[in-house]
């Protein structure tokens, strides 16, 4: 690496002295397997790539072989839905297997928990492959969720390997319980999707007729091409109550939309970065806001492009996805994430990449931020990332355990990103266990600093920044280019 032209670190080391609450409120508490009764085979904690720990909240998960084999969570706060997070074995032909395992409450029988392995396990070097003779097998985990009866404080929760539950074997990370409030009422000056013929039809005539495109309670089907959308508001009963499932994919047509209370549960479980397989895309037009969004099993979240400027993204939830969670790019400006749940992206979690090649407008990304948000096991690349661009924000963020090639935080010339200018300020953030091996060939930090294809040069100012159980240096320079100025205090670790 070449020397920093001009870098100011004036770091303090030690502890907080004030507790900070930093990333996302999550309406769940989290009870990871490896603490819960069990007389299944808890797994040693490893962070060796290739290998489930590694990609375990935690790094350790437990694994059921045999009959009546469990683990058992005591509840500690009251609630009648749960989230787990699993790996069954995949199919030999790497289409995915289906399983089931059963669900007991305080001793009696709930229901079989449908599981399936589709949408996990992937093989060989990026861009992957679904079959497993390209070997370095990988992206173990997916996540189920279900209603359950509610549930009070010591009650007990018990996932067995019981009759019927035939998976070769079952690995389980955690579950997650939460009190689901009822169904929101449908809005005035509505129309439900169960009036008309398909989910694009009540979209053209909700826009026509100044009306909110109401998602009822259920599971909505839609299969098929993207649906363009602009200037409509499409509102569900709740993030928990209301589900698009196949593909429900939307491409910007350049006005804003409003998006809320809702989740998109696609059927993607393949990387192709010719197809925009994500759940928005496009030019999302100026004041775009989406709010109460559960996304999963799509490429990517989000991925917008020139033309997006005043977007905001809040208290939402996107996991296992083939790609990023969010990318801002190509121009998308003035835009915000704040207040959301990441976890089990393919790519970044968070991104703003202004990029200069031919299929791009070259203009930079201005005034982009990431505030408040937590970010869980990226299975590539990075926790929150900035690749050019001016004056961007990342604040107020928590990241934890990233698994291959990404910091925590990355600051980066790289994938000819057009030059950084501004100020890039990384302000009271926490990176927990991120960093190690990477793509350029050598071991990244908890926070990583890259000048790969241009000098960075900007002002990289970071104040407030708390890193701990780093794969390899809390904080690592790379690059053949240099650096502007970069500022660093209250780096505590």
């Amino acid at each position: 690496m070449e020397s920093v032209m001009a870098a100011t670190l004036a770091a303090t080391t030690g502890c907080a002295t004030a507790e900070q609450r930093l990333g996302a409120s999550k309406a769940w508490k989290n009870y990871p397997a490896e603490e819960a009764h069990t007389n299944g085979k808890v797994l040693e904690p490893s962070r060796t790539y290739l290998t489930p720990q590694a990609e375990a909240l935690g790094r350790s998960c437990v694994r059921l072989d045999e009959l009546d084999e469990y683990i058992e969570f005591q509840v500690e706060d009251s609630a009648n839905a749960l989230v787990m997070r699993f790996c069954i074995p995949d199919g030999l032909d790497g289409e995915g297997t289906n399983a089931t395992l059963s669900l007991e409450i305080n001793g009696n029988f709930v229901k079989k928990l449908e599981l399936t392995s589709r949408y996990a396990w992937i093989y060989g070097d990026f861009p992957w492959s679904n079959h497993p003779s390209a070997g370095k097998d990988h992206h173990f985990w997916d996540e189920c969720r279900t209603f359950v009866p509610q549930v009070k404080p010591g009650d007990r929760i018990r996932l067995v390997r019981g009759e019927g539950d035939d998976a070769e074997y079952y690995l389980i990370d955690f579950i997650e319980l939460e009190q689901v409030a009822p169904p929101l009422a449908r809005p005035e000056n509505s129309l439900s999707i169960n009036d008309f013929s398909c989910l694009l039809e009540c979209i053209e005539a909700a826009k026509t007729q100044d009306k909110v495109v109401w998602i009822p309670p259920g599971q909505h089907r839609h299969e098929g091409d993207r649906i363009q959308v602009g200037g409509v508001h499409v509102q569900g009963a709740g993030m928990w109550h209301s589900s698009l499932t196949g593909t429900p994919m939307f491409e910007g047509t350049g006005e804003a939309v409003h998006f809320s209370d809702l989740a998109l549960f696609g059927e993607i479980g393949h990387r192709d970065d010719e197809s925009p397989d994500n759940a928005f895309n496009g030019n999302l037009g100026d004041g775009s806001v989406f709010s109460n969004l559960w996304i999963e099993h799509l490429k990517c979240g989000f991925w917008t492009k020139h033309g997006t400027k005043n977007m905001l993204l809040e208290n939402s939830r996107i996991r296992n996805l083939m790609a990023d969670g969010l990318n801002f790019c190509d121009g998308t400006s003035y835009s915000t994430v704040r207040n959301c749940h990441f976890r089990n992206t393919g790519d970044d979690a968070l991104a703003s990449w202004s990029p200069s090649g031919e299929w791009s407008s070259g203009k930079p990304c201005i005034n982009n931020s990431f505030i408040g948000n937590s970010i869980e096991l990226p299975w590539l690349a990075n926790g929150i990332a900035i690749y050019g661009g001016k004056d961007h924000v990342i604040a107020s963020n928590e990241i934890h355990e990233t698994v291959f090639s990404g910091g925590g935080i990355l600051i980066s010339s790289n994938f000819k990103a057009v030059s950084m200018a501004g100020k890039i300020r990384v302000e009271n953030n926490r990176i927990h266990g991120a960093g190690g091996d990477s793509h350029i060939g050598e071991r990244v930090g908890g926070l990583w600093l890259h000048a790969a294809d241009s000098d960075v040069g900007a002002e990289i100012l970071i104040d407030g920044l708390e890193i701990t159980e780093s794969a390899g240096a809390n904080i690592t320079f790379h690059g053949k280019y240099g650096f502007r100025k970069i500022e660093m205090k209250n780096i505590r670790h």
